[in-house]
């Protein structure tokens, strides 16, 4: 038979891990790398190495040299292929005129703050915190127009599906492709 405290450790684990924590902040929380790890993931799966998910992360181990097993070297990033996918956007009017940036349903945001993290521009902020401090405090769009036209990184992210964007299509007009 397990102990009493083993199905609550698990369950908060899980909660840690899929953002539902009830916490209002992974300060001094024993479930703190699990989160980390959740974002790491999620960075790699979007094809994305944020310095906080790798920096979060533990090191590759490295194999013993007495090992039998060859070891491969990894594969050369090909620039080519780089340089293709990877255009340079220019606005075609001043971002100040272009309305794309996230809104965040406060009801369905849980407060995980994954997308504080993602952005770099600095779009989101904790909002005002709960009065009964039970829950952490909802994240809100602080810096509207930080946000670079036509990203959608933040909505992937957002574990609540919290997050939403205009239609991209409606926003190709204002943006231009340098090489």
């Amino acid at each position: 038979m397990e102990p009493p405290g083993v199905p609550r450790l698990c369950m908060l684990i899980l909660d840690c891990y899929f953002g539902r924590c009830e916490k209002p902040s992974c300060e001094g929380c024993l479930c703190r790398p699990v989160r980390s790890l959740r974002r790491m993931q999620k960075s790699r799966s979007m094809g994305v190495f944020e310095a906080d998910a790798i920096a979060s992360a533990a090191p590759p181990s490295v194999p013993p040299a007495s090992s039998s097993a060859p070891v491969c070297p990894p594969k050369p990033a090909t620039v080519e292929s780089k340089a293709q996918v990877k255009k340079k956007k220019r606005l075609t009017v001043p971002r100040e005129e272009i309305p794309w940036y996230p809104t965040i349903k406060p009801e369905l945001c849980n407060g995980c703050g994954d997308c504080r993290v993602l952005c770099r521009p600095g779009v989101f902020e904790l909002g005002p915190p709960d009065p009964a401090g039970i829950h952490r405090p909802k994240l809100v769009v602080a810096n509207p127009y930080n946000c670079v036209v036509l990203c959608t990184r933040c909505v992937p992210i957002c574990t609540s599906g919290a997050i939403t964007l205009p239609p991209a299509a409606d926003f190709q007009q204002y943006v231009e492709y340098v090489d």
